[in-house]
């Protein structure tokens, strides 16, 4: 709240990784960057929104609580077996990775 009494809302522009997989009859979601996020749905659109609105009420505890917000880092190694099967997941089709940008009301 400014001197006017005005009250001003800040937004967060955050881009989290959403990883999609298939799970026999529906579809399963998590953001490696956000631990314990992990998510179902349907269809795979279901899925990704579900993790969309996890990861905003995760973000959103972060901030409320001051805590660091982990999106954005990357671990600087790379274990070469687990970047060969990512790739190897992405091409076969048995997931794929999407990045999706989340705006944040704080």
């Amino acid at each position: 709240i400014d001197r006017g009494g005005a009250m001003h809302i800040r937004t967060i522009k955050v881009l989290v990784r959403i990883v999609v997989e298939r799970d026999e009859d529906s579809f399963y979601a998590y953001c490696p960057e956000l631990k314990g996020l992990h998510v179902g749905g349907d269809t795979e659109q279901e899925a990704v929104e579900n993790a969309r609105n996890a990861a905003s009420a995760y973000l959103m505890s972060l901030i409320k609580h001051n805590d660091p917000l982990p999106v954005g880092s990357q671990d600087a190694s790379v274990n070469f077996g687990d970047f060969v099967k990512q790739i190897a997941g992405s091409i076969l089709g048995k997931h794929h990775t999407r990045i999706e940008e989340l705006s944040l009301a704080t």
